[in-house]
């Protein structure tokens, strides 16, 4: 009966998150991993990347980002401008789960500026019992307001 009201939970934040963002989740054809999402909101200066991964498992060993990188539009180049590492301790709880089959999180770039475009790939993993599987998505483009 824990394990039906676990599932239905998941079910309905899955639903819910996938029905209040405008960009399309991508489903893989990965062992370990069944659904990722991530997108770009802005407030001013700080850009947010928001991201999602659900597992093929209830409890997948570790669940989650990688490494998140975000990039600015200087003219017609793209630049990274910042590196969400899951190895430095200061994002390791927002990107990194254990024992969990659904990550929902985001990190904040707060050195932005609000007249520049952004986008970000974030870099998704799973592991579960020794097996382990990675999947990259994109962002859309988040336009600056123009001066």
């Amino acid at each position: 009966m824990k394990t039906k009201a676990l599932r239905i939970l998941i079910v309905v934040i899955i639903l819910s998150t996938l029905l209040s963002t405008a960009t399309h989740a991508s489903q893989t054809s990965s062992a370990y991993i069944a659904i990722t999402n991530a997108y770009i909101t802005r407030s001013g200066d700080d850009v947010n990347v928001y991201f999602y991964i659900v597992g093929r498992d209830i409890y997948m060993d570790k669940i989650g980002a990688t490494e998140i990188r975000i990039f600015e539009q200087n003219g017609t180049t793209w630049s990274r401008v910042k590196t969400f590492d899951s190895n430095d301790s200061q994002y390791t709880s927002a990107m990194i789960d254990t024992n969990s089959g659904v990550l929902s999180s985001h990190v904040t770039y707060t050195e932005g500026s609000a007249s520049k475009n952004y986008y970000a790939i974030v870099y998704f993993y799973a592991e579960k019992d020794g097996g382990s599987d990675t999947y990259n998505h994109d962002t859309p483009v988040s336009y600056g307001t123009t001066p």
